[in-house]
């Protein structure tokens, strides 16, 4: 798009959008008769009611205009696809070979008469699992992960500026940010922090933490 000034005869000044294309430009500058330009790089030319000032490119909200040159473009095939099958082959080959040489950690055969103390939850859920041992299981099983996924649903509607640099967007990187530190802090504790009967145990005088 690009931005055309425009005067009439009363000296007024108005500003509407046009579509440029290859060979000429047609605007229709505030409200009056569609005024009809030659090629971007000629002199601007006064029909109707109006005289067009000039005519300026137009530039997005935030950001520069990207416009790559030909010889910067790819094909999809094969040029992206192969590097992504290469990358998953090899991501496979290594997890073979290290299955190979390193056995898993796996316990006995699961026991229902003794349940181990501490049971923990994998590390993901470690952070999950602190939070069960600090509120009520509604609290913490369904409302704070609902809330968080309903949260990062609104965030964008919240954040509505159209900036993406983080300087711009300091609601959405504040959120993410203090969402971030806290389900860390509580995933180190679930982990590493909790002992028998899910107490306070320093993990170098005590480990417990399970993978």
């Amino acid at each position: 798009m690009s931005e055309v000034t425009a005067s009439d005869s009363t000296g007024s000044d108005a500003t509407g959008s046009v579509s440029t294309g290859p060979d000429d430009v047609r605007a229709a500058a505030g409200i009056g008769t569609p005024v009809k330009l030659g090629r971007l790089d000629t002199e601007p030319v006064a029909t109707g009611p109006r005289r067009v000032l000039g005519v300026v490119p137009g530039k997005p909200v935030a950001g520069e205009r990207m416009e790559p040159a030909g010889a910067d473009m790819v094909m999809v095939w094969p040029h992206l696809l192969v590097r992504h099958a290469v990358a998953a082959l090899s991501t496979v080959v290594l997890v073979l070979v290290i299955s190979v040489f390193f056995d898993a950690p796996l316990r006995d055969h699961a026991n229902p008469t003794v349940t181990p103390n501490p049971e923990k939850a994998p590390w993901y859920f470690a952070a999950l699992q602190e939070l069960l041992a600090l509120f009520h299981p509604l609290v913490a099983g369904v409302l704070v992960p609902a809330a968080i996924l309903i949260g990062l649903v609104a965030l964008p509607y919240i954040d509505r500026s159209l900036y993406v640099r983080t300087q711009h967007r300091r609601v959405a990187v504040a959120t993410f940010t203090t969402f971030l530190v806290i389900w860390i802090i509580l995933t180190i504790i679930g982990f590493a922090f909790r002992g028998p009967n899910w107490g306070w145990v320093w993990p170098w005088q005590e480990w417990h933490g399970e993978l």
